[in-house]
């Protein structure tokens, strides 16, 4: 299994398949064990790249790392070590905040750009107020509850059951205390840390939004207002799913994307 040293840190990734090469980044309540339904249908057309996002899974690391800069930076470091000039990104939630920067910062690396049920680290007050009402509610209910769609508890509760155990993997599950860890993620979206709603007509790369219609962080209205500014991008809403469309609705999902990368993607 291989790891790759960038910025003084190992990070964990994965290879599957072969052909163009898509990048799957996971969110804050996973890593890279969650995209167990994407990767047979994706490999079938794709070389397939998975991560355990720094201080995730089993890419260690101190909290004072914990920055968009850094998490760029180890995108980077895999796509050199593995030789791949141009990727498709697929970013959820966290990810996606990722996805969004590697756009910007690093635009001759993405042939497309998926942001999926993501709030973009945008400097917009609706994504900033739903995020800091889940931020004082969080503790109180499970990681399903927080996160998921009813349709998906209610009719899938023994995947609802992995999901949260792959969370379980990561070291804010068990070694890190949630203050810390809750600091963390707010850190992450201080004003000086955002992206301003202004460089989203800098995006210059093919890019599909997605969202589900039950997502509780990511309202589709701000997706629409999203749509609007980066040129020529689509926006697509997954009925019946909350914070995580492409594990509780991945025959869905996966349809989507990969229809999107075959007709959009500039390699």
């Amino acid at each position: 299994m291989p790891f790759i040293e960038s910025r003084g840190r190992r990070i964990y990734y994965e290879r599957h398949g072969q052909g163009p090469a898509v990048l799957f980044c996971h969110g804050a309540g996973s890593n890279a064990a969650t995209w167990w339904q994407q990767l047979p249908a994706f490999g079938a057309r794709h070389s397939c790249i998975t991560m355990d996002i720094r201080c995730f899974g089993r890419s260690a690391a101190p909290l004072d790392e914990f920055s968009l800069e850094n998490f760029v930076a180890d995108v980077v470091a895999i796509l050199d070590r593995e030789e791949v000039q141009r990727v498709t990104h697929i970013g959820q939630s966290l990810g996606g905040f990722i996805g969004l920067k590697l756009a910007l910062t690093h635009p001759e690396r993405v042939a497309a750009f998926a942001a999926c049920d993501s709030s973009l680290a945008l400097e917009h007050p609706v994504l900033l107020d739903s995020i800091a009402k889940r931020q004082i509610t969080h503790q109180a209910v499970s990681i399903e509850q927080r996160s998921l769609g009813r349709w998906f508890l209610e009719n899938c509760p023994e995947k609802a059951l992995l999901y949260a155990q792959i969370n379980h993997f990561n070291p804010s599950a068990y070694a890190i205390p949630a203050e810390e860890w809750g600091g963390a993620l707010a850190a992450l979206l201080q004003p000086a840390r955002l992206i301003p709603m202004g460089a989203l007509r800098d995006v210059a790369c093919p890019t599909l939004l997605l969202v589900g219609s039950e997502d509780p962080i990511v309202p589709v209205s701000v997706m629409e207002e999203v749509q609007t500014l980066v040129r020529g991008s689509e926006l697509v809403v997954v009925q019946d799913a909350g914070h995580s469309a492409y594990f509780e609705k991945p025959r869905e999902f996966n349809s989507i994307v990969l229809d999107f990368i075959a007709r959009r993607a500039q390699y």
